[in-house]
């Protein structure tokens, strides 16, 4: 048996799947909700991390420049330019 076949950690199956419902979860509250009312959730809840000193502007823009080869260049931009009025 090859190691990538052996049997994941018990604990490690119970956090991906964890984390794998709250992506779910998350997913399905955002959905169907117009652009204007996902800027708005997303100026809430960067103001909250700046209250809590949280925010972290880079590591933002990393996770937008990781999902840029599945972006139109122009949504990718929009991001962008979002964060940095957010900054």
């Amino acid at each position: 048996m090859k190691l990538s076949e052996m049997p994941k950690n018990h604990q490690q199956t119970k956090i991906d799947d964890e984390k794998h419902n709250n992506l779910n979860k998350s997913y399905d509250e955002l959905k169907d909700l117009s652009s204007d009312e996902l800027f708005d959730r997303l100026a809430k809840e960067i103001q909250k991390q700046k209250t809590n000193g949280t925010f972290d502007y880079d590591g933002l823009k990393k996770s937008i420049d990781s999902i840029k080869i599945y972006l139109p260049n122009q949504t990718y931009e929009n991001m962008l330019r979002i964060i940095k009025s957010l900054k």
